[in-house]
């Protein structure tokens, strides 16, 4: 399957737009199987700058030197990875599990196509103060003021996403975003990059 650049940028463009212009935003994403499919198959190559820029900032905080090369522990790397891709894949597959019916519906399509572009939109948000602490222009502790507030923008970004996808009627967005928090907080725990 082939992505355009062209079509990545509209995506990803439409996506971000959904925090302000709402359902209308989602006239620009291809609300199809093959959209699905795109949105689905870009997570891989477009996620990947984000994990880079977290595996740097976790390697500096675990006490790894980034000067012998980010993936001397693949192990590492490989959890920065996974976790970053389920942070994206979580709600949805939660969805499906709590209600099956719900994958025969148009808006869980238009939901699922919009929740992986953003998913896009928010790894980077998050990887921005991580390449910041990565290139030590930033102590630890404003690293983390930073990533926080770049997660409430992501947050917003997914509770708008939930909002445009399935109505604002619907009452499902505010629990998809609450879901989005214990499914990235139990992922961080998992993978170990959380101690509390």
């Amino acid at each position: 399957m082939k992505l355009a650049a062209d079509d990545v940028a509209r995506s990803l463009r439409a996506s971000w737009q959904l925090m302000a212009r709402g359902a209308e935003a989602l006239e620009d994403l291809e609300l199809t199987r093959s959209g699905f499919w795109r949105s689905l198959v870009a997570l891989l190559p477009l996620t990947l700058p984000a994990v880079i820029a977290l595996l740097a900032a976790l390697r500096i905080h675990a006490g790894l030197p980034n000067s012998a090369g980010l993936f001397t522990s693949p192990g590492l790397a490989l959890a920065v990875f996974g976790a970053t891709l389920a942070s994206i894949l979580a709600v949805p597959a939660l969805l499906l599990a709590l209600a099956p019916h719900l994958a025969q519906t148009p808006r869980f399509t238009a939901f699922l196509i919009a929740w992986n572009w953003a998913g896009i939109i928010a790894a980077g948000l998050v990887a921005v103060p991580a390449a910041i602490f990565a290139i030590g222009w930033s102590t630890p502790g404003l690293a983390l003021v930073q990533t926080l507030a770049f997660a409430a923008i992501a947050l917003r970004l997914r509770y708008c996403v939930a909002r445009a996808a399935f109505g604002a009627g619907s009452g499902l967005a505010a629990p998809v975003a609450l879901a989005s928090i214990v499914a990235d907080y139990a992922i961080l725990r998992i993978f170990g990059f959380l101690v509390f």
